[in-house]
């Protein structure tokens, strides 16, 4: 299941092609999973579960909150330009074709987002107790704008944007942090 996750959002729609990917056969994926829909649903959160998983991995991370921040979009970059055929985010993908059409898709797309921009928010209060950030502000505003960021990127990936764009991004979301 996890290979099913990792950036392929049209699951729901080629059994053959993921029959294979998966090692099973039709009938199997039937009888595990009902119908395409619930292997969708179920690889989607299969996909989530492993973004928490990583998003815990910076939350926990030590140091100024640029060196966090950088760390945390420079590996969501090199990760999704490892992939020669740029097929972006499965949750975003979800987020993007799907999620207008399907509430059980869009609600495990908000739940996700809102946990992604909940992380950045602890990243944001840590650093203002740390006094690297001015209190002047709720850290809600910049976590928002954090997700906006890190979702753009994942949708740019998809788009082929090149490294150095995707890079200058983030430099300059970092700014806002100085």
């Amino acid at each position: 299941m996890k290979r099913c996750g990792n950036g392929v959002s049209n699951l729901g729609k080629r059994t053959p092609t993921n029959c294979v990917v998966v090692a099973l056969g039709r009938g199997s994926l039937y009888d595990t999973f009902g119908d395409k829909h619930a292997l969708y649903l179920t690889a989607l959160d299969q996909y989530c579960v492993s973004n928490a998983e990583r998003l815990e991995t910076f939350r926990q991370q030590s140091g100024p909150i640029q060196e966090v921040l950088q760390n945390l979009f420079q590996g969501y970059i090199d990760a999704l330009l490892a992939d020669p055929a740029r097929r972006g985010c499965f949750l975003v993908n979800a987020g993007i074709e799907l999620a207008p059409f399907d509430d059980a898709v869009s609600q495990r797309v908000q739940a996700a987002h809102k946990s992604t921009e909940e992380m950045f928010y602890y990243l944001l209060i840590k650093a203002q107790m740390a006094g690297e950030l001015a209190w002047t502000y709720d850290a809600h505003q910049p976590a928002r704008f954090l997700l906006g960021t890190l979702i753009s990127i994942r949708v740019l990936v998809r788009a082929h944007a090149e490294r150095s764009v995707l890079e200058d991004i983030v430099k300059t979301t970092l700014l806002v942090f100085h």
